[in-house]
C-alpha cells in the first residue's frame, strides 16, 4: 500500500473530526432578540460545552501527533493495517458527537460513560495497530527495541486509564471527567517513538 496516500487520508480525516467538533457549542434559541444580559447569560452557560471542545480538541490533536510519530518510523503499510486505521478513523469522528453529549450533560452518567467508550475504542485500536506493525516487521531498521517497548509501554498505560475513567463514569462522573484530563496531559510527554522524533530534531 502507498504509505503518503494513507497517512494523507488519515489527516484529512483528523482534520475534518477536529473541526466538527466546534459544531457542538451552539447558543440556545431565541424567541426574540435577546438583551445584553441575555446573551451573555447564555454564552457563559456553555461553558462546559467549551471545556468539552478544549479537551477533544487536545485529543484528537495528540491523536494525529501519536498517528505521525508512529508512521514516520514505519517502512510499510499492508492491507490489514489499512483496515485497522479506518476502524480508527470511525472512532475520530464519532468523537464530535460524543463531545457535544458531554459538553450538553457534562454531570451525567451516561454523558461521560459514552465519551470513555469512544476514546477507550479509539485507544484500543492503536494497541493493536502497534501490535500488527511490531508482528510484520513494520518498523524501519534503525529503530530500536527500547524504542518500540516504550511506545508499547505508554499505550497501554494511555488505554488503562481511559478504561478506568470509562468505569468511573458510571459512579462518579465529575472524577471521570478529570481522568480524561489526565490522560490527555499524559500524552502531553513524548513517549517511545514520539520521544525519539524528539530527541531527532
Amino acid at each position: 500500500m502507498n504509505k503518503a496516500r494513507f497517512e494523507a487520508f488519515s489527516d484529512g480525516v483528523f482534520a475534518f473530526a477536529i473541526t466538527l467538533l466546534i459544531l457542538g457549542i451552539v447558543l440556545p434559541a431565541f424567541k426574540t432578540p435577546p438583551s445584553e444580559s441575555e446573551l451573555r447569560g447564555a454564552l457563559l452557560a456553555l461553558w462546559p460545552n467549551a471545556l468539552a471542545y478544549a479537551l477533544s480538541f487536545a485529543v484528537i490533536g495528540i491523536m494525529w501527533q501519536n498517528h505521525h510519530a508512529l508512521f514516520r518510523m514505519v517502512e510499510r503499510v499492508d492491507r490489514r493495517m489499512v483496515f485497522l486505521n479506518l476502524l480508527l478513523l470511525a472512532g475520530t469522528v464519532f468523537i464530535p458527537f460524543a463531545t457535544s453529549v458531554l459538553g450538553t450533560y457534562p454531570w451525567m452518567h451516561t454523558s461521560t460513560f459514552l465519551y470513555g467508550i469512544v476514546l477507550t475504542y479509539t485507544a484500543t485500536i492503536y494497541n493493536v495497530m502497534l501490535e500488527h506493525l511490531i508482528r510484520t516487521h513494520a518498523f524501519l531498521r534503525e529503530i530500536s527495541p527500547a524504542t518500540i517497548r516504550d511506545t508499547v509501554k505508554a499505550y497501554k498505560i494511555g488505554w488503562s486509564i481511559y478504561v478506568l475513567a470509562m468505569l468511573l463514569a458510571l459512579v462518579a462522573p465529575i472524577v471521570s471527567f478529570a481522568a480524561y484530563i489526565f490522560v490527555t496531559l499524559y500524552y502531553l510527554v513524548p513517549h517511545g517513538v514520539d520521544r525519539d522524533l524528539e530527541t531527532s530534531r
